[in-house]
């Protein structure tokens, strides 16, 4: 499935996520609070898809999504050179560059190849940046949706080469 997560920048709403026809399928609305924050993945109708909420020590982003029953906790490491995000909770593990937004979510399992949970990539989508979002299994969505949110609000603003959407 393919989503483009767009940046926002207001007070409450953060990103709108589209489908790849353009078309608002969540929002993620954030609250900041002095020491973590809170985000919420929401449906166009106002329900809770998933929630993220996490705390941002020094050289470290701390976050816990849940949704359902399904929780990951994730730790991004803007600085770090090697394991700049991990997993715990789930057989995640990260593939690519945190300063590119160019990256990939894989599971892996002993005795069979990595899996592709998810792909994210910087983009641009007609007059506005935006970060493109692919997730193979529907059951993932929020949960790696959630882990976009916590990476692209992690990293300081700013990609080295934008690709074009669609």
């Amino acid at each position: 499935m393919q989503f483009y997560l767009k940046p926002e920048g207001g007070p409450k709403l953060l990103f709108s996520v589209l489908d790849g026809g353009g078309q608002p399928v969540y929002e993620v609305r954030g609250e900041f609070l002095s020491f973590g924050n809170h985000f919420t993945l929401r449906t166009p109708e106002g329900g809770t898809a998933a929630r993220l909420t996490g705390v941002s020590l020094p050289g470290v982003f701390r976050y816990t999504a849940v949704s359902g029953v399904q929780r990951v906790r994730i730790w991004v490491r803007p600085e770090a050179a090697h394991k700049a995000v991990q997993f715990k909770g789930k057989d995640w593990h990260f593939r690519g560059s945190l300063l590119t937004r160019s990256f990939d979510i894989v599971e892996e399992r002993r005795g069979s190849p990595p899996s592709v949970i998810m792909t994210h990539g910087h983009c641009w989508s007609g007059r506005t940046d935006c970060y493109a979002v692919t997730v193979a299994q529907e059951t993932d969505v929020p949960l790696a949706l959630c882990v976009a949110v916590a990476v692209d609000f992690a990293i300081p603003s700013g990609c080295a080469s934008p690709v074009p959407a669609g």
